[in-house]
C-alpha cells in the first residue's frame, strides 16, 4: 500500500524518502511497482474516460466517509482496490480545492500519464484530460466556465445532467484558472458568469481551483 500511496504523489518529506529507499533495494516491492504501472496501463486501454469517471462517482455516492486516507487512494493507481475504496460525495474545503455553496456538488476527474484519478491539490500535467461529473440535487439547469486571467470559456450549458459532462476537455493555460459551476432551477447565461457573485441568487456555486 505504500508503495501505491508512493506512485499516487501521497507521500513527502522522510516517509517519501524512506519508502523511496525501500523500493530501490525490495525485489517484492519493486514487482508491486510494476504491477501498479500494469494495472493502470491496461485500465486506459479498456476503460473509457467518462465511463470510468462516472463509475467512480456512483461508488462514491453509495459509500460512507472513510479516514484521511481512504478518502485519497489513488482511484486508477490501486485500479480494482480503490474502487472500493471510498470517498465522501460532498467535497469540503478543508479536504480540497472544490468548493462547494449549496447543495448541489461537482467532481473533477483527471486522465494523465499516472492514469485516471479524482483531482484534487495537484498540479495538472500538460495535455491531461479534465472531465466534470455533476451532482445537481434536485437542479434544473446548470452552467459550467473556465475562467482565465481575461478570458472565459463555456464549457457546458444546458440541463443539469447527473454524471459526466458529455466531453472532456484540455486546459492548455499557464498559472492558475477557475472551473465556476452553477445550477440553479431557471436558464442559465453561461456567457455573463465570470464569477461567482454573477450567480443568480438562491443557486449552488460550485468553484475548482486549477493551477500548473
Amino acid at each position: 500500500m505504500r508503495v501505491r500511496r508512493l506512485l499516487a504523489g501521497e507521500l513527502a518529506g522522510a516517509e517519501k524518502e524512506r519508502v523511496e529507499r525501500h523500493l530501490a533495494g525490495c525485489a517484492r516491492c519493486a514487482e508491486t511497482q510494476r504491477e501498479v504501472a500494469l494495472e493502470a496501463e491496461a485500465l486506459r486501454r479498456e476503460v473509457p474516460f467518462p465511463a470510468f469517471a462516472a463509475g467512480v462517482a456512483e461508488r462514491l455516492a453509495q459509500r460512507p466517509k472513510r479516514s484521511m486516507i481512504a478518502r485519497w487512494a489513488p482511484l486508477a493507481a490501486a485500479a480494482g482496490l480503490a474502487l472500493a475504496s471510498g470517498a465522501a460525495l460532498v467535497l469540503r474545503p478543508a479536504d480540497t480545492e472544490m468548493r462547494s455553496k449549496g447543495a448541489a456538488t461537482a467532481q473533477l476527474f483527471v486522465e494523465d500519464a499516472r492514469g485516471v484519478r479524482e483531482l484534487h491539490e495537484e498540479a495538472v500535467a500538460r495535455g491531461a484530460k479534465l472531465l466534470l461529473t455533476l451532482h445537481p440535487a434536485g437542479r434544473k439547469s446548470v452552467a459550467a466556465v473556465l475562467i482565465e486571467p481575461g478570458e472565459t470559456s463555456v464549457l457546458y450549458s444546458g440541463a443539469a445532467v447527473s454524471g459526466p459532462l458529455p466531453q472532456a476537455f484540455e486546459w492548455t493555460g499557464q498559472g492558475a484558472a477557475t472551473i465556476l459551476i452553477v445550477f440553479a432551477n431557471q436558464p442559465l447565461d453561461a456567457a455573463k458568469l465570470h464569477g461567482a457573485q454573477d450567480a443568480p441568487r438562491g443557486s449552488d456555486v460550485v468553484e475548482v481551483k486549477l493551477h500548473r
